[in-house]
């Protein structure tokens, strides 16, 4: 991936290396320029992930960085072949897909859609905007990859040697559980709605007959983390990158003017234009999330309490029903296989400890946005791999590692054919 999501508060760059080298091309591939500040931001990733302070460790992140910088020249390079290839084709609606799976995933693995928001130090909006292009050349780079070694294999003999060669660095197998969710939200009631409608009405009041500062209101009142310090403003954006309801209002407004309120699926808005560019708009908005009443939530947990009594007779609907509800609600709902034990949110987490025997049914537990069940099928402990226990695992390390020697062969030859400056060594 030419940039990677960084949902995570990033390390100060305060370091000797970070005020070196603040912004500027550290690279150019081809017509593509790689810019430091993407790089310096992959490249603290990488060290949150090794346990490397650049503060402390300022040379060995200089390794880092340099590192990353030829990874990111690398998949510049890939991307170049795969744009030109007539055989890889990207639709729009597969990014989409890619783009709504990763965010999903991050989610989880966040606990709630606030906490991953809260780390991303971004709106929703933005997630989305920004890493659109990223998600769609990674595609790229994926296909042109998969079809250059997807017809390598490896002998019995050659896993044999790979597991000499490498048993000591082979990482244990996690601990795992594989189980369904079903999830089922908290629903606004009428009266919760009105009041948030009610609320978004008078602010919008007090800027247009009172003088109130729009900026002031947002940083306030706004329920989105990502914008609401810095007055709301979303900055410019093009058609398309928004929900469909904030765009149809923002693209009717005159500069100056506030849309609103209006109902997205995030909440209420109320909009203000601050300039339109043909099909860019720039545009400050406050979000109010609707608050739910306590007849909305028993409302929700009245729904899951029938659904309880249904597969608690016939447990074996429970995985069609996660799935039906994770379609209709994209939420927790789901089947999990095989998931490592550091991956699964802490609210499922609290559950797995009143369990001791599988398969088993879990009671009602609330989540951050409704109440779920949580059906635990299987439970595996930590393990060594090795060729009896985890001959598969073996198998596909050897084959993933004699594909990377042979596909990063082909990328050397790329690159001798390819324009490269480095403006960073």
């Amino acid at each position: 991936m030419v940039r990677v999501f960084i949902f995570i508060v990033l390390f100060c760059c305060g370091s000797l290396f970070a005020q070196g080298k603040v912004d500027g091309a550290a690279a150019i591939v081809g017509d593509n320029i790689i810019l430091h500040s993407d790089v310096l931001q992959r490249a603290q990733f990488v060290a949150l992930e090794q346990g490397v302070n650049p503060s402390t460790s300022p040379y060995l992140f200089e390794e880092i960085y340099v590192s990353t910088l030829n990874n990111i020249i690398n998949q510049y390079v890939v991307l170049g072949v795969a744009e030109k290839d007539s055989n890889i084709i990207v639709s729009n609606d597969e990014i989409e897909r890619a783009l709504n799976q990763q965010i999903d995933n991050f989610i989880l693995q966040s606990g709630s859609e606030k906490n991953f928001l809260e780390m991303a130090g971004m709106s929703m909006h933005q997630i989305r905007s920004e890493y659109w292009k990223d998600i769609r050349d990674m595609m790229y780079v994926e296909r042109l990859q998969f079809s250059k070694i997807q017809n390598i294999d490896v002998s019995r003999i050659e896993v044999n040697s790979f597991f000499d060669a490498y048993k000591d660095s082979i990482p244990s197998v996690s601990e795992q559980y594989s189980f369904s969710v079903i999830e089922i939200p908290f629903v606004s009631g009428s009266v919760s709605e009105q009041k948030t409608f009610d609320f978004l009405s008078n602010l919008k009041n007090s800027v247009e007959f009172s003088g109130a500062s729009f900026d002031s209101l947002a940083n306030i009142y706004s329920h989105d983390p990502g914008t609401s310090l810095s007055g709301g403003f979303l900055g410019f954006t093009t058609r398309g990158s928004l929900v469909k309801e904030y765009e149809e209002v923002a693209y009717s407004l005159f500069p100056g003017d506030i849309g609103g309120p209006i109902k997205t699926p995030f909440g209420y808005h109320i909009i203000r234009l601050i300039d339109k560019q043909g099909e860019k708009i720039s545009t400050q908005h406050i979000l109010r999330t609707i608050e739910i009443s306590s007849e909305d939530k028993n409302l929700s947990i009245s729904t899951l309490e029938n659904v309880l009594s249904i597969v608690e007779k016939n447990s074996f609907i429970f995985d069609s029903l996660a799935n039906i509800y994770s379609k209709k609600y994209s939420n927790f709902s789901g089947v999990y296989n095989s998931v490592a034990i550091s991956n699964i949110p802490a609210l499922l987490l609290v559950e797995l400890v009143n369990f001791s025997n599988f398969p088993n049914i879990s009671s009602i537990i609330e989540t951050e946005k409704g109440v779920a069940l949580i059906f635990y099928y299987n439970h595996l402990e930590e393990i060594k791999p090795n060729l009896n226990n985890s001959w598969n695992l073996i198998y596909n390390y050897a084959k993933q590692n004699k594909q990377n020697k042979l596909f990063n062969l082909w990328v050397e030859n790329i690159k001798n054919k390819t324009f490269i400056k480095k403006l960073y060594n």
